[in-house]
């Protein structure tokens, strides 16, 4: 999962989850900083458990909301609006490419007159032949 936020600059951050705990605020001893003065030092946390992530709040003075209802502690979802002091943040799925994008970036590449699929796949899985050459190989010119 991402977290994806904006900060006070305007600068758009993505953090990707892994199944590690991290804790969010505006304290020095903190995973995730978030600058905001309604934060608290050690605002809430997010873990990986029971196949889910979740999210809790730690005492925090302001409270946590997700998608605009304060939580002690829920299940997050993709779409989901964290609200930490004035800072939102989005979670968002964090994906690799898939097949299906991956063919339609080598049509995108092939059509626009680009490289062929002949030269784009040697390129990925190689020709079959050796790339070395033996003592007995020799240059034409």
């Amino acid at each position: 999962m991402l977290l994806c936020y904006n900060l006070p600059t305007g600068e758009e951050k993505k953090v990707k989850l892994d199944k590690s705990k991290i804790t969010l605020g505006r304290g020095l001893n903190v995973d995730l900083t978030i600058q905001d003065r309604l934060s608290s030092r050690l605002h809430c946390s997010i873990e990986f458990k029971d196949n889910a992530w979740h999210i809790t709040d730690l005492k925090s003075r302001n409270g946590t909301y997700v998608n605009g209802e304060r939580i002690h502690e829920t299940q997050l979802n993709i779409g989901d609006r964290i609200r930490i002091g004035e800072m939102v943040l989005v979670c968002e799925r964090a994906t690799v490419k898939g097949t299906e994008t991956v063919i339609r970036e080598l049509k995108n590449e092939m059509d626009s007159g680009g490289k062929g699929f002949k030269t784009m796949l040697i390129e990925i899985v190689g020709n079959g032949k050796k790339n070395h050459k033996s003592s007995t190989d020799k240059i034409v010119p």
